[in-house]
């Protein structure tokens, strides 16, 4: 966006430079992915373990790495749940089950990835 870039050259050039009120910058999104290996290991049900009760595992580690965790792929949606009107069908069936991490900054997405996986190593 040319415009953003206009406003990141004037604040370089004087630290004191206020943007407009109605400029907001771009936000950037950062996603990974952590594979879940169900196929390895049918008899655990790392969605479960994942989510925790009544969701407060997934929760916290949402608001600990300020991320957002989604998990997508075969098996992610329980048999015969039809969509919600107005929601696209964007759960990824045809792909392997993963946790879909998205955040504002590197560091925060890799802290999510890496706690994920203490979780995933756990269960197994």
């Amino acid at each position: 966006d040319e415009r953003h870039k206009h406003i990141q050259d004037l604040t370089k050039l004087n630290p004191d430079y206020k943007p407009p009120a109605d400029y907001k910058p771009p936000v950037v999104k950062i996603q990974d992915k952590v594979m879940i290996p169900q196929d390895e290991h049918p008899h655990i049900n790392f969605i479960g373990l994942l989510i925790g009760p009544r969701g407060n595992t997934l929760k916290k580690l949402e608001k600990d790495t300020n991320t957002k965790v989604m998990i997508r792929g075969k098996g992610s949606v329980k048999e015969g749940k039809l969509p919600r009107p107005g929601m696209k069908d964007n759960n990824a069936e045809d792909e392997a089950l993963h946790a879909l991490i998205t955040g504002q900054t590197v560091e925060s997405v890799q802290k999510c990835v890496e706690r994920i996986g203490e979780v995933i190593r756990q269960g197994v």
